[in-house]
């Protein structure tokens, strides 16, 4: 017969058992991955993109004690393909680019967190904009002028404004005297500023001035908004997802988006560096989200084939 105390003893040795099991089971994603790989946006230059991240890798390693390594690649692809081939862990993409590496990775990546507009808005916007010294005021104004996109897999610099424009009768090789990829929607700006577009599309919170890139680069000194007007918005685009490959630990997921998730309440100008204007912070977001811009990107594929 087992005494009190004797019971008593065993069920501490096995609560502390279990917690020291739990414990080490908590840092078993750590030990495996010293260092956490992250594709960024090309949607600014690589100078930017460093100075940004630079704050949040230390973040990063004093909330979850292992390493954040920034991967900056040339375009939009590059960092999809980072992500796809296991070159880097997770990466911040648009709703296009993370469609793109779903379909190419056969469903092997899955959309972590993404930011909320300071309005509670879970998305944004593509913008088509002009010099604010020019005589455009409609799209239909641009007939026979110079046009620049973003990137072949940007969602509001590529491809939501080319099927936005196709849905109201305008095809943008004939319509246009020229169309450009420049690269990147900071490029975009810079070439309607210096007047190598006459217009070029961008991405844009539901106010230009709280976030996207026209905030970004007013913030940074390279632009007075009062340069440029904007002459169309899309319909809302659901946000940017930090996407990560599904073959991650479940735990190291977990903690991750928890960071995320919490990060606006333990530091606001961090929440705002990270979602890159102002935010109500980050929520988890899931798939389903992303359906409709996935259907875009099936039909535009489509298309290409039969071109």
């Amino acid at each position: 017969m087992y005494s009190l105390k004797h019971i008593f003893k065993s069920l501490c040795l096995a609560g502390m058992m279990a917690a020291m099991a739990t414990s080490a089971s908590a840092q078993d994603w750590r030990t495996k991955y010293p260092i956490v790989k992250f594709a960024a946006s090309s949607s600014e230059n690589g100078e930017a993109v460093q100075a940004r991240f630079k704050e949040f890798s230390s973040y990063f390693k004093k909330q979850l004690g292992v390493e954040l390594q920034i991967y900056q690649a040339t375009d939009y692809a590059g960092s999809i393909q980072a992500l796809t081939s296991g070159q880097v862990h997770m990466a911040g993409l648009g709703p296009a680019g993370y469609a793109a590496a779903w379909v190419d990775s056969e469903g092997a990546v899955e959309p972590l967190v993404a930011a909320r507009e300071a309005d509670g808005d879970l998305g944004y916007y593509s913008a088509l904009i002009v010099r604010a010294d020019s005589p455009y005021k409609k799209v239909e104004d641009l007939k026979g002028k110079t046009l620049g996109w973003a990137d072949p897999n940007s969602t509001s610099g590529y491809l939501v404004p080319l099927v936005s424009l196709r849905a109201i009768g305008i095809e943008p090789a004939k319509f246009f005297e020229r169309t450009v990829f420049s690269g990147s929607h900071e490029n975009n700006v810079i070439g309607v500023l210096n007047g190598t577009f006459d217009s070029a599309f961008v991405w844009t919170g539901r106010d230009p001035a709280s976030r996207g890139i026209l905030k970004v680069m007013s913030g940074r000194g390279l632009l007075n908004l009062q340069q440029v007007r904007v002459i169309w918005n899309s319909q809302m685009i659901p946000s940017s997802p930090i996407t990560v490959r599904k073959d991650m630990p479940a735990d190291m997921k977990r903690d991750i988006a928890k960071l995320f998730v919490d990060l606006y309440a333990k530091d606001p100008k961090m929440a705002e560096i990270m979602a890159t204007g102002k935010t109500a912070g980050f929520v988890e977001v899931q798939h389903a989200l992303y359906q409709p811009v996935l259907d875009v990107l099936h039909e535009q594929r489509r298309n290409r084939k039969k071109n």
